[in-house]
């Protein structure tokens, strides 16, 4: 067992035990889990008073005994096991709050087997074989009770069950069922895959929110708004409900958010169920789903900002895009008539170039490049040079001399 206790808790779920032992060297223990293994008999946890949840489920259990001392157990699990009857194994657990016997093989289950359960408020006995579970109603606290696929028939009656907020009978073969306008605390009832006919045996119950009556014969729902004014969720899936005559009764319904009432009415077109289905939507406004489809405009309002701010961004982005598209356009024109210039002008230099006489017409003489190079006379004639500077110089000095001084 080592690594298998964490504080208060030991858990040797799945370890292939066949035998409980003793847990002398192990006190202090308040969650114990013996799930998943292949035990058959509870025994050895006399000494473990202190345990107040106890794992036993998945095993081959075929009897409960030996919890006696156990007096502080809040939680017991025993589904999945061989469990044919309780006889005398949960008399003495008065603390215990939450029991799962489901997945058993229950036949019967007695008033005197529940007597001492002054606490308990949740009780799991579906998926078993019981015909009768009028035993119940001597659980005073009881909240939660659980008896889906069972052998239930005919009448059922839990008229003392004065606490029980939540009921599911499921998938029995249940006709009535009284004592439920007793139960004010009653806001969750599953009664799918029965054999009702009406909902008169329900009576009135105002503090019921959920109501499943899935697959079963029900022929109207006129009666609804004023048998469960506060509905809120209500499935009446696969009856024989013709809606054109209980539509304005349900819509009274105020509360309803979410409906289901698929297969009704079989004998209606296509075309006019789905005038029903429109004709709901408009006189329950107020509904948030309709045979699991979302009607929520909220819902509606927010997708459709999503998809707009989604459809302006990526059009801002096109935009952008476009404009950057169409900037790379105008430089690769800009660059083709570049292009296009540089090669005319470059044509015509070229044609220029092969126009010139490749030698000149004329050879130029001495005479002539000297006569190109004087002077126009002014003031006079020029005076004639000699190569010497100095003869040079005296010319000057005398040609200034003659035209320039006074």
């Amino acid at each position: 067992m080592d690594g298998c206790r964490s504080g208060n808790m030991l858990d040797l779920h799945g370890k292939g035990i066949k035998k409980i032992h003793t847990f002398e060297k192990l006190p202090g223990i308040k969650i114990l889990d013996l799930s998943c293994n292949s035990i058959e008999e509870i025994e050895n946890l006399d000494n473990n008073a202190e345990i107040t949840e106890l794992k036993l489920y998945g095993n081959n259990i075929r009897k409960i005994k030996n919890l006696e001392r156990l007096q502080d157990l809040q939680i017991l699990q025993l589904q999945f096991n061989r469990i044919t009857s309780i006889r005398k194994g949960l008399l003495r657990l008065r603390k215990l709050q939450r029991l799962r016997l489901d997945s058993n093989q229950l036949i019967c289950v007695e008033s005197r087997e529940f007597v001492g359960l002054s606490h308990l408020t949740s009780l799991d006995i579906s998926h078993n074989q019981l015909s009768d579970i009028n035993a119940v109603n001597v659980l005073p606290c009881l909240e939660e009770l659980l008896a889906s696929h069972n052998d239930l028939c005919g009448v059922i009656d839990l008229s003392k069950c004065n606490k029980l907020q939540e009921l599911d009978l499921s998938n029995n073969r249940i006709s009535e069922v009284r004592g439920l306008p007793l139960l004010e605390t009653l806001t969750s009832v599953t009664l799918s895959g029965n054999v009702l006919c009406s909902t008169e045996c329900l009576g009135s119950l105002c503090s019921l929110q959920e109501l499943n009556l899935a697959d079963n014969q029900l022929k109207s729902v006129c009666s609804f708004s004023e048998q469960f004014p506060n509905l809120e969720v209500l499935n009446v899936v696969n009856n024989y409900i013709d809606f054109r005559d209980g539509l304005k009764s349900l819509a009274q319904c105020f509360h309803l958010v979410e409906l289901n009432l698929a297969g009704n009415a079989t004998d209606t077109s296509a075309e006019e169920q789905s005038m029903n289905l429109m004709e709901i939507s408009y006189l329950m406004p107020q509904l948030e789903h309709l045979d699991g489809v979302s009607l929520n405009p909220s819902n509606n309002e927010k997708q459709n900002a999503t998809f707009m701010q989604e459809t302006t961004q990526a059009s801002a982005s096109l935009e952008g895009t476009q404009k950057i598209a169409s900037c790379l356009m105008d430089f690769e024109s800009q660059m083709e008539d570049l292009q296009k210039s540089l090669a005319e002008r470059f044509s015509l230099v070229k044609n220029l170039m092969e126009s010139l006489p490749k030698k000149l017409p004329f050879k130029p003489s001495h005479t002539t490049l000297s006569a190109r190079l004087t002077p126009v006379a002014s003031y006079g004639s020029q005076p004639q040079t000699s190569c010497r500077s100095r003869s040079r110089i005296e010319e000057a000095r005398s040609f200034a001399a003659q035209h320039f001084e006074k």
